[in-house]
């Protein structure tokens, strides 16, 4: 999937909302940014660790009304950014590549506060796929992902809004043979996973459909 995969699936999910209830269906475009974040890759050879570099972003939310407080949620968020190799080898440079970052994410969300409240902070959390349209010796890569956070909305009207947003989104990176603890202190030999951990923080217009 690609940028323009995404925007017509946002147009076909805007059209079909027309058949639902009015003011059950939000869309959000938003814009944003996205912290660094880095992992060891699974064949790391003379690479020690690949870091996807802070990038603005772009994307949207399309929620649909579940009960009064809880909405189902799709997530689409779009980064062009860099890939940095660093070399196992301290005398050899890092090496860039360009890649352009895309997460589907379908999760939900919880209001704190009730619809006719002007202000509404909210729990969200998503599952989904990765997918890095790479540049240069990099191949391309799908991976699972997911997120946690919340956020603000400020409704003054029924019908448009505004939202930010804040959430730590991790995708799987590789895994490795390592030792694992549980909380009482016991450890064990175990796959450990590797996980691409980022924070992307957002702000967009919501309109009421």
């Amino acid at each position: 999937m690609n940028a323009r995969v995404a925007l017509w699936l946002a147009i076909a999910v805007i059209a079909s909302a027309g058949r639902v209830c009015a003011q059950t269906v939000e869309v959000t475009p938003f814009v944003g940014y996205e912290t660094a974040g880095e992992y060891p890759p699974e064949n790391p050879n003379d690479i020690q660790t690949l870091r996807a570099d802070a990038a603005r972003t772009h994307g949207f939310f399309f929620d649909y009304r579940l009960l009064r407080n809880v909405q189902a949620e799709f997530l689409w968020v779009n980064n062009a950014t860099t890939y940095v190799a660093t070399p196992t080898d301290p005398a050899q440079a890092a090496r860039t590549f360009r890649t352009s970052i895309d997460q589907y994410q379908v999760g939900g969300l919880f209001h704190l506060r009730d619809r006719d409240a002007a202000v509404r902070p909210y729990l969200a959390a998503g599952l989904g796929v990765t997918h890095d349209s790479n540049g240069g010796a990099l191949p391309n890569r799908s991976a699972f992902g997911f997120s946690l956070g919340g956020g603000l909305k400020y409704e003054p009207t029924r019908r448009v809004g505004a939202r930010i947003d804040a959430r730590w989104m991790p995708t799987y990176g590789s895994s490795e043979y390592g030792t694992a603890c549980d909380v009482e202190g016991f450890c064990y030999p175990d796959n450990i996973a590797n996980y691409l951990e980022r924070v992307n923080i957002t702000a967009g217009l919501v309109i009421r459909l």
